[in-house]
């Protein structure tokens, strides 16, 4: 038993390695939400945060701590999520479905890009259901470059 578990951990290993050789063939870059990002125009708005710097937990849990400027060191809030879903497109950007619970509104609803470069991330929230597309004009829409 203890050799079968080996040999299935190994390939587990392996198929997980190939994966993520095979994203990285294109451009040298897999997109992660993990890092520091930021939008200067979002600086003091209500409701808007200037810097969010995401971690992972464990899973598919990570914390979103947000700041009201990007520049800023001591944080306005820390939210929790989860990925619920993701997927990347045939030209390399990620795309993912959160939820979050903030406290008010007690939960929120995410889809999110992170472009192929891994420079920007864009997406829009709901508090009602996941949106189903991303869209600039809409009332949720958010847009956040890496820091780093």
């Amino acid at each position: 038993m203890k050799t079968r578990t080996l040999v299935f951990i190994i390939i587990f290993l392996l198929v997980a390695a190939m994966i993520l050789i095979s994203a990285q063939c294109d451009n040298g870059v897999t997109p992660s939400y993990i890092g520091t990002w930021i939008n200067p125009d979002y600086d003091g708005g209500v409701g808007d945060s200037g810097k969010m710097v995401i971690t992972h937990v464990s899973g598919d849990d990570y914390l979103c701590t947000m700041y009201v400027n990007h520049d800023d060191t001591v944080p306005e809030q820390t939210v929790p999520f989860t990925i619920t879903n993701e997927w990347t497109d045939s030209e390399g950007n990620l795309f993912g479905e959160s939820i979050s619970y903030p406290g008010d509104p007690p939960v929120m609803y995410s889809l999110f890009k992170i472009h192929a470069d891994n420079q920007t991330m864009e997406g829009n929230v709901s508090d009602i259901d996941y949106p189903t597309e991303i869209d600039p004009a809409g009332e949720d829409y958010f847009i956040m470059y890496r820091q780093e």
